[in-house]
């Protein structure tokens, strides 16, 4: 690319954040052709003067660039711990109080819209909380405000009872009033100046954002986002995102596959506990239980089972090297199943061993083709590493899955 074009990435990167290795020169080139043509300028130099002096056509340019990929409960399990969290740490010592939560970048509204569902689904009425949807896109607020959305924002296999909260029509999808007024939209950078005095958030979603900015950006989105949530509050964040949490008031969640961090005090010695799961309610039975046989006399696959599980445990609890042990030795003696070499890859992904995440997790979908969520992981390594090609691949590869299974 010649230097109009180095020039044009330097002023995204000053204004949005954004990484120069996080856009391709193809995509580069294609959106600046894009505005140049509808400016009417023969050359580049010339649309690169209108861009550095008109906030319109910077605006018109970030259009053409940001991703609005999006669906409705995305990665399911965020949305089950943040249900988690308000059942049995925010109404337990915090009933009166209103629970407030951003969405930052919200794109088409999908997020927030979700996340609106999911409090509705807890014993908080629709007074006590707030959801806030964010994006420097002026298109993507608008879509977000209709509320109208196709079968393409449909994309998880869990099955969710939309009907209770969508009016259907010729396969669209109108949001119903009472969660369209839940949430309220606005245009906001969070490179941009914030004001000392904003009330802070419980909860902040700020998933798949992280990966696309520059060093000195993320840094200070970091700082914003540490000012604005509230001690105690939860940060939600992309999976591949964990890896770039740095702080010491930051302490994650072991809660599988939601990839939060919980905002604690420094100088506070006692640190909240994290969620566990409650156990699942076995049923009584008036007969006396057999004792379990020992260990050398069960069965070589119930060992083998549960020392998967016993991985995934050790991965709930933090203890992410004893887990990646605890999934190699079993995988040593299954060296075909695809759910141990997912779990191994999460593990490597939370270490921050991003190579090594990646081999499992392609090893996983090798051995189960249509392993969705180690597709889904593969995705996001993708986008991280620029590689938005191949990540456009395997998202064509989930939506053809999804279709079969729609």
């Amino acid at each position: 690319m010649n230097q109009d074009y180095q020039r044009i990435e330097q002023l995204l990167a000053r204004r949005i954040g954004l990484g120069p290795d996080k856009l391709s020169p193809r995509q580069l080139i294609k959106a600046v052709t894009i505005r140049q043509k509808a400016c009417g300028f023969n050359n580049v130099s010339d649309y690169l003067k209108r861009l550095d002096s008109s906030a319109h056509e910077f605006q018109e340019l970030v259009e053409q660039i940001v991703i609005r990929e999006t669906w409705f409960f995305r990665h399911r399990q965020a949305f089950s711990l943040l249900r988690h969290h308000v059942q049995t740490q925010w109404l337990p010592s915090r009933s009166r109080d209103t629970l407030r939560i951003l969405s930052v970048p919200c794109s088409t509204g999908e997020e927030p819209y979700s996340i609106a569902m999911t409090l509705l689904n807890t014993p908080l009425s629709s007074q006590q909380f707030t959801v806030e949807g964010m994006d420097i896109s002026q298109t993507a607020l608008t879509l977000a405000k209709k509320g109208i959305y196709g079968k393409n924002s449909f994309r998880s296999h869990d099955q969710v009872d939309y009907k209770q909260f969508f009016e259907v029509e010729d396969n669209r999808y109108q949001i119903c009033p009472s969660i369209r007024n839940q949430v309220k939209f606005s245009s906001k950078n969070l490179l941009s100046a914030w004001p000392p005095n904003h009330p802070p958030y419980h909860v902040i979603f700020c998933r798949h954002l992280l990966i696309y900015l520059d060093d000195v950006s993320r840094d200070r989105v970091l700082k914003v986002l540490d000012r604005l949530l509230a001690n105690g509050g939860l940060l939600f964040v992309g999976a591949v995102e964990t890896t770039l949490i740095k702080r010491d008031n930051f302490r994650f969640m072991s809660y599988p596959s939601a990839f939060a961090y919980q905002k604690v005090s420094t100088t506070s010695t006692k640190f909240p506990s994290p969620p566990v799961r409650p156990p699942k309610p076995q049923p009584r039975s008036p007969l006396k239980p057999r004792p379990s046989a020992p260990l050398s006399k069960q069965p070589e696959k119930e060992i083998q089972r549960s020392s998967l599980e016993m991985a995934q445990q050790l991965a709930n609890q933090g203890k992410l090297k004893e887990a990646a042990q605890s999934c190699q030795s079993y995988l040593q003696r299954n060296p075909i199943d695809a759910q141990g070499y997912f779990l191994l890859g999460e593990i490597s992904q939370a270490q921050g061993n991003l190579e090594a995440a990646q081999r499992c997790f392609q090893k996983a979908v090798y051995l189960r083709p249509n392993y969705r969520e180690a597709l889904a992981h593969l995705v996001l390594l993708r986008e991280s590493q620029g590689d938005r090609q191949g990540a456009a691949i395997l998202k064509n590869r989930i939506q053809r899955l999804d279709n079969l299974q729609g």
